[in-house]
């Protein structure tokens, strides 16, 4: 092969395998909240979300036969993901209902969904798990709270 040719072919296979390789995009932990912070949510929307783990925005080749300009991005998720939100279900009398979702690899875990009522008339503090609050509010269209410690 001549050494023109030679040097061309080097120079293109480096730029296109290179071009090929998975880069991340992003990568961070999340938490939808502070302590300290007053939080307002409706009923059947999460109030509290907290994740271990990480996700990763990850961009890889897939060909411009799969995609309109060859890329794609996909979210990773770390070994150790696991997304836990609280949602508020409604008020009746002065008990409330609040339920607990568990995401593994960002898929709900079936196993780990449970509900669980607070009376408002005995205490407005509530404790869950890791997580602690108090409501300042709350009726059959919305709670507010303020997060004490997580």
């Amino acid at each position: 092969m001549r050494p023109i040719l030679k040097a061309i072919f080097c120079v293109l296979t480096v730029g296109i395998t290179s071009g090929c390789a998975s880069t991340v995009l992003e990568s961070k932990p999340y938490k939808t909240y502070t302590i300290g912070s007053t939080v307002t949510a409706n009923v059947g929307m999460p109030f509290l979300e907290a994740q271990n783990g990480t996700i990763s925005k990850v961009k890889h080749w897939v060909g411009v036969a799969n995609s309109s300009d060859g890329w794609k991005v996909d979210d990773i998720y770390s070994s150790d993901f696991i997304k836990k939100e609280l949602v508020y279900s409604g008020k009746s009398g002065s008990t409330i209902e609040i339920g607990y979702r568990e995401y593994r690899g960002g898929l709900a875990a079936p196993a780990f969904y449970q509900s669980v009522k607070y009376d408002l008339g005995e205490s407005n503090l509530i404790s869950f798990q890791n997580f602690q609050f108090k409501v300042i509010s709350a009726n059959n269209s919305s709670i507010s709270i303020v997060i004490l410690k997580d």
